[in-house]
């Protein structure tokens, strides 16, 4: 202890009877005053940041703000540019539906009509064949003569009367309603240009059709008649009795003729109207009423 401190210095209880309290069992506080004992300032370890670099964090923090600001203007900004383009779809879409809905409604009528056309060529084919039957019963008491020669001075009676003698049919004049070359007239009858054509055919209508069925049935069995046995000059042509055809028929005879040669058919022949084929002898006769039926008989 220093002088100093010795002199003021005081036992404990005497200090407690100063103080007006028993301080017996409080212990003894030690001097602060050490001998030789230096004393310094702590220093606060705690990290202050300075002015410039609080100013600079402020600054990179305010810029980073300003960017995220900006991005986030920008994706508003897309996302209205989304919505708008969104919005547009739908508006596009739903007119595309409309316009579905509408091309829809068209096929379905366009489908209608197509099968409305196609009942109404189903009616007028059947309509055609029943004008082309009945147009060929008109014509059961006709028959041709094809390869007769044409003369300005001709007699088709007697050629028509004759023509039947020869195939063994007595035929007379009452028998006879009309006769008459078909066809348009060749440009001159006296020029020689004329011998190397065809002639017309004539047609002989006549008043009762049993004689003309009796008369296609003999011509039949005398197939070697010739223009010269009908006592008619020039070069002779061989004269064939044909059944009279409407125009239709007459086409669809040609053609069937043509396919029964390219098919290999051994016979093709009409009869009352009503064309056939036969592929060879012991085959059935199959009849063709239409194009159908000769596209169907043809492509088996």
């Amino acid at each position: 202890m220093t002088i100093e401190r010795k002199k003021t210095w005081k036992c404990p209880d005497c200090s407690a009877s100063l103080k007006g309290g028993d301080n017996t069992l409080t212990p003894v506080r030690q001097s602060c005053e050490t001998q030789n004992v230096t004393f310094r300032k702590k220093q606060d370890t705690t990290l202050t940041p300075t002015t410039d670099s609080s100013s600079s964090e402020l600054k990179e923090l305010t810029s980073e703000i300003r960017l995220l600001t900006q991005e986030i203007s920008s994706l508003k900004q897309r996302l209205e540019d989304a919505t708008l383009s969104l919005s547009h779809c739908h508006e596009r879409l739903d007119e595309l539906a409309s316009s579905v809905v509408i091309n829809n409604s068209r096929i379905k009528n366009l489908e209608d009509r197509e099968q409305e056309v196609v009942n109404l060529k189903a009616t007028v084919s059947l309509m055609q064949r029943e004008i082309n039957t009945q147009a060929q019963m008109q014509l059961r008491n006709e028959f041709e003569l094809s390869g007769i020669p044409e003369r300005s001075n001709e007699s088709l009676h007697h050629a028509v009367l004759l023509a039947a003698r020869k195939i063994g049919v007595e035929l007379e004049d009452r028998d006879i309603d009309w006769v008459t070359r078909a066809g348009p007239r060749t440009k001159s009858e006296n020029q020689s240009v004329n011998e190397t054509r065809l002639p017309r055919p004539v047609v002989v209508r006549l008043l009762r059709r049993s004689t003309r069925d009796q008369i296609l049935k003999a011509s039949k069995s005398r197939r070697n008649l010739t223009s010269s046995d009908l006592e008619i000059t020039g070069n002779p042509l061989k004269v064939y009795f044909n059944e009279r055809l409407t125009k239709e028929n007459r086409m669809l005879f040609r053609e069937a003729r043509t396919k029964s040669k390219e098919k290999g058919y051994a016979h093709c022949w009409s009869n009352q109207g009503t064309i056939f084929v036969r592929q060879r002898e012991g085959k059935a006769a199959l009849p063709i009423r239409s194009r159908e039926d000769m596209d169907r008989i043809f492509s088996t």
